[in-house]
């Protein structure tokens, strides 16, 4: 008599491979859609950090570069803030209406060797400028060019100048300001970008791209200087992420008056 185990079959039916095909799709197709859906996010992280870095640069260059500017010269240009940033500020020496040699004390670091020489000769002084136009003119009473230059050696603190024109104001706390740039930030292409533009005395101006891929609702609104109050600039930056949804960034930077 035969031994029926020796006739007994090994291995998987057909109705249990089938069966393991189909469960190993399933697991498969929602293995596949948790990565995908997991590299989409990994990928939008990846872009909005980017972006918020972008915009911290951006904002901390800006705030930076604005506390040096002088409050009157801060004004709108159309889709542009434009200011003065100043070399030096201080107080003077005496009364300067009707006078081209004016005594200014500054920190030592400002009114010390070469580099104070060929950095004030041919720069600005600013006394009570209170109009921001002032600052972009070639002439002003409040405003003169810087032709001599001379530290005072019996007294760290004390320089003089000798200006172009004689200043016909005076300040009532006695301060000035000595600046030789302009700078202007100004959104342009339908407000997309965001450029730097800076100009040396007369010379060529530069342009720099600091930001693009920002939506139309961008701005920057100035609430100028007056006697009383400091000129405050409102920034209002949208960075567009790659899938069309944007990052607000809301910024205000204050500008110090200082008669």
């Amino acid at each position: 008599m035969s031994n029926p185990l020796k006739h007994k079959q090994l291995g998987f039916t057909l109705v249990e491979l089938v069966t393991v095909i189909i469960l190993l799709g399933v697991v498969g197709t929602f293995s596949s859609r948790f990565i995908s859906d997991n590299v989409v996010l990994y990928q939008a992280s990846v872009n909005q950090n980017e972006r918020l870095n972008d915009a911290r640069f951006v904002l901390n260059r800006m705030s930076k570069e604005l506390e040096s500017a002088i409050a009157f010269s801060v004004q709108e240009d159309g889709s542009c803030i434009k200011f003065a940033p100043f070399t030096a500020a201080g107080q003077y020496l005496n009364s300067v209406s009707g006078q081209t040699d004016v005594d200014l004390i500054m920190d030592p670091l400002s009114r010390s060797g070469s580099r104070a020489v060929s950095t004030f000769i041919n720069q600005r002084l600013s006394i009570h400028t209170l109009d921001a136009n002032a600052f972009y003119q070639s002439a002003s009473g409040s405003i003169a060019t810087i032709n001599s230059y001379a530290a005072s050696g019996a007294n760290a603190t004390q320089a003089q100048v000798g200006l172009d024109a004689e200043l016909t104001m005076d300040s009532s706390v006695s301060r000035y300001f000595i600046f030789n740039r302009e700078v202007r930030y100004c959104l342009e292409s339908s407000k997309s970008e965001l450029l730097r533009y800076e100009k040396v005395g007369t010379g060529i101006e530069t342009r720099a791209l600091m930001m693009n891929d920002l939506s139309a609702g961008s701005s920057m609104s100035l609430t100028a200087a007056s006697q009383f109050s400091n000129a405050i600039l409102k920034l209002n930056f949208n960075f567009l992420l790659r899938d069309g949804s944007d990052i607000k960034f809301e910024h205000q930077v204050v500008m110090t008056n200082v008669p």
